[in-house]
């Protein structure tokens, strides 16, 4: 878990005595290519023999220094009963879409991770009249998840009759993230010039270190009659567009991710003399 929270507590009136506010738990949810969801699970202790109402809150929630989001709630009718002599907990769910934090926060495209601190105020009441505030802080920080760049290495042809072709070729996928791409499945389509020419899945370990590269193999065998006789053609040229396409599942420590994966380029036609 990437989080490391602590919390800083300053109490008013007769709330101080009576409430603490800590952090639970810290979760990332829902991570995708887009962005996430940080969750703060916070805990209000009442040590006091009187039940307390949560009845409004403000919150700043800052990246790298710099204001993300601003929330400022009156629960009014919906205030939230903090009983006596209990534990109650509250969570605060923070939605992160990359393509809007890197717009508000500068020079963060190229970084691992980010750090943030969530800072407020929650105000109680006995029902009938308020009570008090209680600030908070937390701080910690969260990954900013990218998808593996893609680069098709070389179309080498190991033998070719009028009837078909014994193919290979290299893709190279890099780990642009600061932690290790678990990969279940990879999965890949393949097109010369528009025309298809193949279809799998990766075998064996696939996994793709932070920060660095892994070439795979994709070996093929075409049918002329089959995939058409364009393709012949096509391979009789010193270069051609291929097109990879596909999908990639990794597994990471705040679960599944499938990354969608599409690259088109031209490559070198290589022969066995």
């Amino acid at each position: 878990m990437l989080l490391v929270m602590h919390t800083v507590l300053i109490g008013t009136a007769s709330v101080e005595k009576d409430l603490a506010i800590s952090l639970s738990e810290s979760q990332i949810q829902d991570l995708s290519l887009q962005g996430l969801s940080l969750v703060f699970y916070v805990k209000i202790v009442n040590s006091s023999s009187k039940d307390y109402y949560l009845s409004g809150y403000e919150y700043r929630f800052v990246v790298n220094q710099t204001d993300y989001i601003q929330i400022k709630t009156g629960l009014e009718e919906n205030k939230i009963k903090i009983d006596a002599l209990k534990d109650t907990f509250i969570s605060f769910p923070i939605k992160i879409t990359y393509v809007h934090l890197f717009q508000v926060v500068k020079n963060l495209e190229n970084q691992d991770k980010a750090s943030c601190y969530l800072t407020g105020i929650m105000n109680f009441s006995d029902r009938r009249k308020e009570k008090g505030k209680l600030p908070f802080a937390f701080s910690g920080e969260f990954p900013l998840f990218k998808p593996p760049n893609i680069a098709i290495l070389k179309l080498k042809i190991n033998n070719m009759t009028i009837g078909g072709a014994d193919l290979e070729v290299d893709v190279k996928l890099t780990n642009n993230n600061g932690f290790e791409l678990m990969v279940d499945k990879i999965a890949y389509k393949l097109q010369l010039q528009a025309k298809p020419i193949g279809q799998g899945e990766i075998k064996g370990d696939k996994n793709i270190k932070n920060h660095q590269s892994r070439t795979f193999n994709l070996p093929l065998l075409l049918n002329f009659f089959e995939v058409g006789k364009e393709v012949y053609d096509i391979l009789y040229q010193s270069e051609a567009i291929c097109h990879f396409q596909g999908e990639m599942e990794v597994q990471t420590v705040w679960g599944k991710v499938t990354i969608p994966l599409d690259k088109e380029e031209e490559v070198k036609i290589s022969r066995i003399p």
